[in-house]
């Protein structure tokens, strides 16, 4: 019998911004960005050593690409007249966090693409992952997107 990830019912493709998503996709990654907060904020100087080995890191990231926030057509920038990066807008809300409540799904779907992007693309096997999800949960900004997505 062929392994489950064969069977032609599974989806092999990751998610299109163009296709919507349920409200439970959208909580439930919320919910999983808000337990790795949760645990980044209980965790000790030690335990903040190594995050990569928490299991709230890969719940998140799992929901992430399950839940269709990865997507095959995402890009680098936010889809505005100025295409401005994503990384840039970040650090705009960051700095002025109430902007986050006016987000649209598919602004929050570009972040967390580039947030998953970048974690996948700059691992190299660091204690804290490729640093892209480490500064999203250090960040104000983390909290935020959580709240954002009704969690």
């Amino acid at each position: 019998m062929p392994a489950i990830q064969s069977d032609p019912d599974i989806r092999q493709d990751v998610f299109s911004l163009d296709e919507k998503l349920t409200i439970q996709q959208v909580r439930f990654v919320g919910a999983r960005l808000r337990d790795l907060l949760v645990r980044y904020q209980e965790a000790s100087r030690d335990e903040r050593i190594r995050p990569i080995d928490w299991p709230e890191w890969s719940a998140f990231i799992d929901a992430a690409y399950s839940c269709g926030f990865v997507c095959s057509d995402a890009s680098d920038h936010m889809g505005d007249r100025a295409q401005t990066s994503v990384s840039e807008f970040m650090l705009g809300l960051e700095s002025d966090l109430s902007r986050v409540e006016t987000l649209s799904l598919r602004d929050l779907r570009k972040i967390l693409h580039y947030v998953m992007r970048s974690e996948r693309w700059g691992d190299g096997g660091a204690d804290t992952g490729g640093g892209t999800v480490w500064w999203l949960v250090t960040s104000r900004l983390g909290a935020a997107i959580a709240n954002r997505l009704g969690a």
